[in-house]
């Protein structure tokens, strides 16, 4: 789900009667990690090896590997608070438990946030689920905006600080909607690709006047890649277009991202989308490879085909590189 830069340095030994310098050269490798879900009928399948899959970028096939190690879980959840949601606060406040069992899981660790006009850190990074689920039970809803831009920024900020070796996911619990942030929806999008931040959200928007951009539904054909038209979002999104009004934020980053987003429209959604959730984080197959093609600027495309007949796939549908990381591809060939 992200694509690094990662600085390899190569020293170069003069001799002795040259005059003495420290010359290194950074490499740049670009490493791209697609985690993917595979399914059989809604059920998760697993024992697949990196041989099962084909990934394509950019219509490219490439050499994938997948990492089979057991990756523990950090855990953001960032919660919209204002009083526009305030009546879900009774199904926030016991959701503690669940997002410790099903999620986080073993080894793994959680931060809470919480935002209306501004965010507040209300949990730092804990694998102690009792502290969890008594900051969940203490949360207070007010104020009228939110903040989810900024937000999902705070999050992904301190996501970023965690070990290597860890999973990195962003829940975000909130409307579709962003009221006045200050941060630039570039900036959540390109830090969690480099990032390698997967984000999952929960809709709990009671109006659904908000005009949907057109994603594709999760379950779809094998290989699904964004619409047209969110291409050409995102390409605005990069280019820092003027007047850019994006109406649903929570849907770009989630999809984008690889995540899914799910629907508050009963009691229990909440709950059953938790339990999701955790289905497929802990049932992913994490493909990693370096483009073939890197220096190619722009947006590329990801496919993922499975050699077994019958199997729904699905990944994070591509990434963009910046006009300064093909230069600095270029530059390094």
């Amino acid at each position: 789900m992200r694509h690094a830069a990662i600085g390899v340095s190569v020293l170069l030994v003069l001799s002795p009667l040259l005059p003495a310098q420290d010359l290194r050269v950074r490499v740049p490798v670009r490493l791209v990690i697609a985690p993917t879900s595979v399914t059989d009928h809604g059920r998760f399948v697993n024992g697949l090896t990196a041989a099962d899959f084909t990934l394509f970028d950019n219509n490219i096939p490439q050499k994938i590997y997948e990492d089979a190690d057991f990756l523990p879980i950090s855990l953001a959840v960032a919660i919209q608070t204002n009083l526009t949601v305030e009546a879900i606060q009774p199904r926030i406040q016991e959701l503690g438990p669940l997002l410790g069992t099903l999620v986080v899981g073993e080894g793994g660790e959680a931060a809470i946030l919480t935002f209306d006009q501004r965010v507040h850190l209300v949990q730092g990074f804990s694998s102690d689920l009792g502290r969890i689920t008594q900051t969940l039970r203490h949360i207070e809803f007010s104020y009228s905006s939110s903040h989810l831009i900024d937000a999902a920024l705070e999050a992904i900020h301190l996501l970023k600080q965690r070990p290597e070796g860890r999973r990195r996911i962003l829940l975000l619990i909130s409307e579709t909607r962003d009221q006045g942030s200050e941060s630039k929806l570039r900036d959540v999008v390109s830090e969690a690709e480099l990032n390698n931040i997967l984000i999952y959200s929960l809709d709990i928007s009671r109006a659904h006047a908000v005009k949907q951009i057109f994603l594709p539904a999760s379950g779809g054909p094998v290989g699904t890649a964004l619409s047209l038209d969110i291409l050409a979002l995102i390409k605005e999104i990069y280019n820092d277009s003027k007047n850019l009004v994006i109406e649903n934020p929570l849907s770009v980053l989630t999809r984008y991202s690889g995540g899914e987003q799910y629907p508050f429209l009963k009691r229990h959604s909440l709950e059953e989308a938790v339990l999701k959730i955790g289905k497929e984080i802990h049932g992913q197959y994490l493909l990693s490879y370096t483009p073939s093609q890197a220096s190619e600027g722009g947006y590329h495309s990801i496919r993922v085909a499975l050699s077994r007949p019958g199997m729904e796939v699905r990944s994070r549908p591509g990434y963009w590189v910046t006009t300064e990381d093909s230069a600095a591809d270029t530059a390094a060939h």
